[in-house]
């Protein structure tokens, strides 16, 4: 796969020393110049998520979900916090905000919005937005596990460093398709999501 990692693997910090991945300032600074507000020219139903960065272990990580069984689309996929957008939410991103409050337990209060990625075409026909943000808190969550079974967090040196790189072959209705996945401690992800990951590292080098 190709995305845009640094060629040497290693980025230097302002006080010149290496360091595996750029610091949280530099990647919500790229990620805040992708501004807008999520929206776009898809003929499907609008939904947004949220790619939340947070800190666990004093290590800049990405926090995802496994979708709980029970659900409808996608059940037990690996996903970001996110759904459908609610006739009371102001925007997209109010959505994405809204979703990840409902889904891992965090207050608003904890949740930060930076920017957007581009938005895609899911296989359920939702228009999806991702949002890029920050999350203050990512220990002691309460997830609903009407909607969750599992919260996870992904360092993001893993992510950039191509030890996640998975691709594979999948068949759908038109034919057989190679997608970006990725694989971390036993989880998979693909689809949609594995896609929204693709962006983020690709931006992620620009960091």
């Amino acid at each position: 796969m190709t995305s845009g990692r640094p060629a040497a693997g290693a980025i230097e910090d302002a006080a010149g020393a290496e360091s595996p991945v750029p610091s949280r300032n530099r990647i919500e600074r790229v990620l805040r110049d992708r501004g807008g507000n999520g929206e776009n020219g898809i003929d499907a139903r609008p939904a947004a998520v949220l790619i939340p960065f947070c800190m666990v272990d004093d290590e800049l990580s990405v926090l995802f979900i496994r979708r709980s069984l029970n659900l409808h689309n996608h059940p037990g996929q690996m996903a970001f916090p996110g759904g459908a957008v609610d006739a009371s939410d102001t925007d997209l991103a109010a959505t994405a905000v809204r979703e990840t409050v409902e889904e891992i337990g965090v207050s608003e209060s904890e949740v930060e919005v930076w920017g957007t990625l581009d938005s895609l075409l899911t296989i359920s026909n939702f228009a999806l937005s991702p949002f890029t943000g920050w999350l203050s808190r990512s220990n002691g969550l309460e997830f609903s596990e009407r909607e969750v079974s599992e919260v996870i967090t992904v360092p993001v040196k893993a992510l950039m460093d191509g030890s996640c790189d998975r691709d594979e072959t999948r068949r759908y209705e038109s034919g057989y398709v190679t997608r970006p996945t990725y694989a971390y401690n036993g989880r998979v992800i693909w689809g949609s999501t594995g896609q929204i990951v693709s962006q983020l590292i690709d931006c992620l080098g620009q960091a």
